[in-house]
């Protein structure tokens, strides 16, 4: 039951999320992710955040499928994201040294973060101006990134 309601969850709520990966370049991806959040995570008053971060943080220990399913579906957008940023490498959009693992994992710990801010109660504007400060550090295709290989749980 818990699998049909985050998935209606993320068809009804998430839709900003499988548009950004249509769109041209890897930064314009990241900034709609980033707005679409902004704008889910505060449109509720009484609601703030994302069932994805806040359910896996609000679970027992008896809830451990749910936090499971949570868990994969994180993952899930993660790759999504990493393979659309591999994607913007090959057609030159970023530096050949990104290292689009980090990337992704960059980007949806910035999304996290914003859901636990926007449930301590901070404004749309605040949680705009923290992705905007966010964008301001992502690669170029003439910039240059640390290309270290890291994994995502070392």
């Amino acid at each position: 039951m818990f699998l049909r309601a985050l998935e209606r969850y993320y068809k009804h709520y998430h839709d900003f999320f499988p548009t950004a990966m249509e769109l041209p370049t890897s930064r314009e991806v990241v900034a709609h992710i980033f707005r679409g959040a902004a704008e889910l995570q505060t449109r509720y008053p009484d609601h703030k955040g994302c069932l994805y971060v806040h359910g896996d943080l609000a679970g027992s220990d008896d809830a451990e499928p749910i936090r499971r399913a949570l868990i994969n579906a994180r993952a899930d957008g993660e790759a999504s994201l990493r393979d659309r940023l591999e994607r913007a490498k090959k057609e030159g959009d970023l530096p050949e040294t990104a290292n689009c693992t980090v990337l992704a994992a960059f980007v949806m710990a910035v999304l996290h973060g914003m859901a636990v801010q926007a449930k301590a109660g901070f404004s749309r504007n605040m949680l705009e101006a923290v992705a905007e400060q966010a964008l301001s550090t992502w690669p170029s295709s003439n910039s240059s990134t640390l290309s270290r290989e890291v994994h995502p749980n070392s």
